[in-house]
């Protein structure tokens, strides 16, 4: 899997997603005292065409990115990933599709706070499990790793081609080596994991990015949209169970 590392550019989105998938999984199932950490930094910008046929005093950037927080789990996930707002507060659930490896299928599923400021979207979470086959829970996989993960998105509402959306992020894992890994060599896990996990991070910010940026597109040029973008947010807003709301692409 690690030797060689692929270039990134001739990596799948699935064979992204298994990747760090593997990570998580590498590095839960090899540790004991948390002494093995992976800390990984990514940055992204994507490049926003503001509609030309549009009121540049109305519908602006800056107005999408300050939409109420319900309106996140109606944005487009890459690798076809879930995203739900937790009814009555400002948690969401993202959830990656079920992934095979070997014998094992896995799930990750993060529960993250989203706070919305003036000039930025704050996401913060330190809550991440994993559930899928029963390998998982034998070995109380759950248990044996702390997850935290910042991210800050940013924009400059140029209100021509020239805007843009930004990320920032950071996750950092510590996991455990229990028996008989714990004869692997830390620093060599260490490497891999931080490796695999930023290849992972930048191609997911990016991503996130191009499709907020697609998504603002349709916002800012059609009423009807955003008309049944609101209601839509207002739906999942008020849901309290596990109903999924989905918007037509039509």
């Amino acid at each position: 899997l690690w030797m060689p590392f692929p270039e990134p550019k001739m990596i799948s989105n699935r064979s992204v997603a298994l990747l760090c998938i593997l990570v998580l999984l590498e590095t839960v199932t090899i540790a004991f005292h948390l002494d093995t950490q992976v800390r990984v930094s990514g940055y992204a910008v994507t490049p926003v065409d503001v509609p030309t046929h549009i009121d540049l005093d109305s519908n602006t950037l800056t107005d999408y990115m300050r939409l109420p927080l319900e309106q996140y789990a109606l944005v487009p996930m890459p690798l076809n990933a879930t995203l739900s707002r937790i009814p009555r507060n400002n948690k969401f659930e993202l959830c990656v599709p079920p992934m095979r490896f070997l014998w094992l299928e896995v799930q990750p599923v993060v529960e993250a706070d989203v706070a919305l400021e003036p000039h930025r979207v704050v996401i913060s979470s330190d809550k991440c499990r994993l559930i899928g086959s029963p390998f998982l829970s034998k070995v109380h996989m759950n248990e044996r790793f702390n997850f935290s993960a910042y991210t800050e998105l940013t924009w400059n509402d140029a209100r021509n081609k020239n805007s843009t959306i930004s990320a920032q992020a950071l996750i950092e894992v510590d996991v455990d080596r229990p028996f008989p890994f714990r004869t692997m060599p830390k620093r060599a896990i260490e490497k891999v994991g931080n490796t695999a996990m930023r290849l992972s991070m930048n191609f997911i910010l990016k991503s996130f990015l191009q499709g907020l940026a697609s998504d603002y597109q349709r916002w800012a040029s059609d009423a009807t949209y955003r008309a049944r973008r609101s209601e839509l947010a207002i739906q999942v807003g008020c849901y309290n169970d596990s109903h999924t709301v989905e918007l037509s692409s039509s």
